[in-house]
């Protein structure tokens, strides 16, 4: 679970702005709530904004923190990232924090990056009650020298304290993270924090998943989920099916070196590689001494009553996007995962998205989070979101930076029409309308 995201001197993000999915002492959806020992979080978050202001730059910002946890070491200097704007930041480094919950306990890992150099590390168990527990801390000296602080339970004899005196002088690079070296120091939080990273998925309105042919083709019950919800709504998908295609004509047209690395990925019988094509996604697998390609179908009723198959390219942007969502909601309803969608109203009918959105938060076996940026207005209704579900980002005027707060601020009337207050400007994070008579138009292109 995601407790609160904290990001500064990225991209928009000059000082330190905190996105949270703690929740407030309301009366309202309280099936929203998932109480954790010690803690209460939020099922989902809606966040609003104008062009530009800087909700795509949290979703970001992010993911930017997340790969580094799953790749372990920075390849290229973070300096491009900084808030331009503010002079001072040039030599400021950029900062992350993320507080999750996991196995029953909350963490609170984060790093401060300058260039191509880690400043700080650190790994927290943090308590709402108790004292803060130490994990590790590691931090870069004036001198450039790498200092590491451990809990005592980690170094408990000389071999313990002489690898992490290793690491200070030279086994841990200046690019790479403590927690890249996981498999030597045996700190079992590092893998707790890992395993909530794998179970974080970003969606952007450019991505595809990739995963959807091997899913339907492995699960009974993610097929069965899909078309149940696909039949919820009015796409003309009757049903999503893979079907079996040529493996010899599907890759005469590869290229020579994506066959050979195809084939090596093969080699062990129980691989799978699931290739982007034409038709979509294809998966191959061997099977009885052969390999099988499968894609992905979608079944159209015709007017005679006939079975009719088309490729996913062949549907609408709609309906792909939406299919793009399906396997995140199957994630929400069946594990502690957490789905960020950005710009989750593009390709998507207003009213077909506030269906979908509706039936996720109205669903009491939930097991997830649900976070998405949108400039759909019709979801700005409190009979589908608690207060501080409801975020803004709004770019300030004069600095230029991105600032970001929950409606809770506000602390509106439970019947106000939070819809209409917010297109009249009463939350901000709108955009700034020029007037559109001092455009000229006529004059300009007569």
């Amino acid at each position: 679970m995601l407790i609160r995201f904290i990001v500064s001197n990225f991209l928009s993000f000059d000082t330190e702005q905190e996105f949270k999915m703690i929740a407030g002492n309301l009366k309202t959806h309280k099936e929203h709530v998932y109480h954790l020992p010690k803690i209460n979080v939020l099922k989902a978050a809606a966040i609003y904004g104008a062009n530009g202001a800087g909700k795509s730059n949290m979703v970001r910002a992010i993911e930017y923190f997340s790969n580094l946890i799953e790749s372990g070491s920075m390849t290229r200097s973070i300096n491009d990232k900084k808030f331009k704007l503010n002079p001072k930041n040039k030599n400021l480094p950029v900062t992350f924090e993320v507080e999750f919950f996991r196995d029953k306990k909350t963490y609170s890992y984060g790093l401060a990056l300058n260039n191509m150099t880690i400043e700080e590390e650190w790994l927290v168990e943090t308590d709402v009650e108790k004292e803060d527990k130490l994990i590790f801390e590691r931090k870069l000296t004036k001198h450039s020298k790498t200092t590491i602080k451990v809990a005592d339970k980690y170094q408990k004899t000389q071999k313990d304290k002489y690898l992490f005196e290793l690491m200070e002088e030279s086994l841990l690079k200046h690019h790479e993270l403590l927690i890249s070296k996981s498999d030597n120091l045996k700190i079992k939080e590092i893998k707790v924090l890992k395993e909530w990273n794998g179970n974080l998925s970003i969606i952007f309105p450019g991505s595809k998943f990739m995963h959807l042919v091997h899913r339907l083709a492995t699960s009974k019950s993610f097929k069965a989920f899909s078309n149940d919800l696909l039949q919820t709504f009015d796409t003309g998908v009757r049903e999503l099916d893979t079907e079996e295609i040529d493996f010899e004509k599907f890759i005469s047209p590869m290229e020579d070196d994506d066959k050979e690395e195809l084939m090596e990925s093969l080699q062990d019988g129980k691989s799978v590689a699931l290739i982007q094509s034409s038709v979509g996604p294809v998966l191959v697998s061997p099977e009885n001494d052969k390999f099988i390609a499968r894609k992905v179908v979608s079944r159209h009723d015709s007017p005679d009553g006939k079975s009719v198959n088309f490729d996913l390219e062949e549907e609408s942007d709609g309906t792909q996007r939406l299919l793009d969502f399906i396997p995140a909601f199957s994630s929400i309803l069946n594990s502690q995962a957490v789905i960020i969608v950005d710009e989750i109203d593009q390709s998507l009918h207003p009213v077909l998205l506030k269906a979908l959105i509706t039936k996720i938060m109205k669903d009491t076996k939930t097991q997830g989070q649900f976070i998405f940026t949108t400039h759909e207005s019709n979801l700005l209704d409190l009979e589908i979101f608690r207060q501080d579900e409801i975020w803004f980002i709004e770019k300030d005027k004069k600095t230029g930076s991105s600032n970001a707060y929950s409606l809770l601020v506000f602390k509106p009337r439970y019947d106000l029409n939070i819809q209409k207050g917010y297109l009249k400007g009463r939350f901000g994070a709108i955009p700034f309308l020029a007037n559109l008579r001092d455009l000229n138009w006529k004059e300009v292109y007569a």
